[in-house]
């Protein structure tokens, strides 16, 4: 009885019971199969393998069950093995090895997202710029101060005369507790979007999807007759979560345009699926303004559908060849929460 390796497969000594009565009779049945040499030929076996995991014996198996050669699958210490006649074994193998060459690559792998910028402190420095202005210059609404007063998302205000507080509420906080929540949430989303639309790119998206947010939900109270206020920048922070989940879901589908392979419903909408996964884990607690939350995530969902329709367009363009455009939809972004503020105060 001899015991070979299939080719890249490390050789084992391994012991081998001997075929059994009906498999010996299998064998002689078999004679005239490919590889075969008639009725006269000997009975030794030849083992190829071992191999790991079981799927993987299996397949061969199937592949000398295609050929009608006779075979069997043993397990050894040492692994699964296949057993076929001494004289089948060069046909055996051949045909294994043929196997493996046309499936080597299949199925094929899913490339990974490369990151269109490289990492940077923007949103860390932008949502710590909020923590130190809510320590030093407005501190919690407890105190009512003026800046809560021009400042707050006001439903009827928003949409009348005033609806610059959609964008200075982001900027105001209840407590210590409710800027840190929203200061490492923040950060943590706000720099994921970073890694797709750069940081200018993503501070415009995330303040515009925040501003939207918080003039829909205003709408949406003043719809219904609510006196309604609301202050935080968690309406934004969904907002970065929104962008996330659409942005990736255009990504899939290029690459499913791209490579033909075609994904299940599922599938397609699982990063929405996670985006309002994350909607209620982190965004459902009793103080919280759900209708922002909601509208903030619908947002930047939207905002997100039509930047995912650039990044597909653009996929091939250098991460770094535009920076003068990053700067400029940063400096519109901290325009708008600037100027939002100059007409908060002067109103």
């Amino acid at each position: 009885m001899g015991v070979r390796c299939a080719e890249g497969e490390r050789f084992v000594p391994i012991a081998i019971l001997p075929p059994t009565r009906g498999e010996r009779a299998a064998m002689i049945q078999n004679s005239d199969a490919p590889g075969g040499e008639g009725e006269g030929h000997g009975l030794g076996i030849t083992a190829i393998g071992p191999v790991m995991p079981e799927r993987k014996v299996r397949e061969w198996a199937l592949v000398l069950q295609s050929s009608e050669l006779w075979h069997a699958v043993r397990y050894t210490q040492a692994g699964w093995v296949l057993l076929v006649r001494d004289e089948d074994y060069a046909f055996a193998a051949s045909s294994i090895d043929r196997y493996e060459a046309e499936n080597r690559d299949w199925p094929p792998r899913r490339p990974r997202e490369r990151p269109r910028h490289p990492p940077s402190m923007v949103a860390g420095v932008a949502f710590a710029a909020l923590a130190l202005f809510f320590f030093l210059v407005t501190g919690p609404a407890s105190g009512g101060g003026r800046l809560f007063q021009r400042g707050a998302s006001v439903a009827d205000l928003v949409i009348g005369p005033e609806p610059w507080r959609a964008i200075t509420a982001l900027t105001l906080h209840a407590d210590s507790a409710h800027v840190l929540g929203n200061m490492i949430s923040g950060t943590v989303f706000a720099s994921a979007v970073q890694r797709r639309l750069g940081p200018g790119g993503a501070a415009l998206a995330v303040v515009a999807s925040g501003a939207i947010g918080n003039f829909a939900n205003a709408l949406w109270h003043h719809s219904l007759g609510h006196h309604h206020a609301s202050i935080g920048a968690s309406t934004a922070v969904f907002g970065a979560i929104g962008l996330l989940a659409a942005t990736q879901l255009m990504l899939d589908r290029a690459h499913d345009k791209d490579s033909g392979e075609k994904r299940h419903l599922l599938q397609l909408v699982a990063p929405l699926v996670g985006g309002v996964s994350l909607l209620g884990a982190l965004g459902a607690s009793p103080r919280a303004d759900l209708g922002a939350h909601v509208f903030g995530l619908i947002s930047g969902a939207a905002i997100g559908v039509v930047a995912g329709l650039s990044l597909r367009k653009h996929a091939t363009t250098s991460r770094t060849s535009r920076p003068l455009v990053q700067v400029a939809l940063g400096a519109t972004a901290a325009g708008l929460v600037l100027g939002a503020w100059q007409l908060a105060l002067r109103a």
